[in-house]
């Protein structure tokens, strides 16, 4: 289930061409950096724990997981 902010941000996005991943990123409760902090105090590159954490959502916590997804629609994006 998603954060009562990125359903908000999906639900917008039918309105504005898809951009609610800035819509999202805009948002005051966004914690920019904290998944990058993540992966570098666990020895990883961004991508490289993005791709761990998603093959491995049992040994995390629900927080890093949603990052994790929400990290993987990002790149998909570039």
């Amino acid at each position: 289930m998603d954060q009562p902010i990125v359903r908000k941000a999906k639900l917008m996005s039918i309105n504005d061409g898809g951009r609610w991943i800035q819509s999202v990123v805009e948002a005051p409760g966004f914690k920019k950096g904290a998944f990058t902090k993540k992966a570098k105090s666990a020895g990883y590159k961004t991508k490289a724990f993005m791709t761990h954490v998603l093959e491995h959502p049992d040994i995390y916590d629900p927080t890093t997981v949603h990052q994790a997804r929400f990290m993987k629609n990002l790149i998909k994006k570039d």
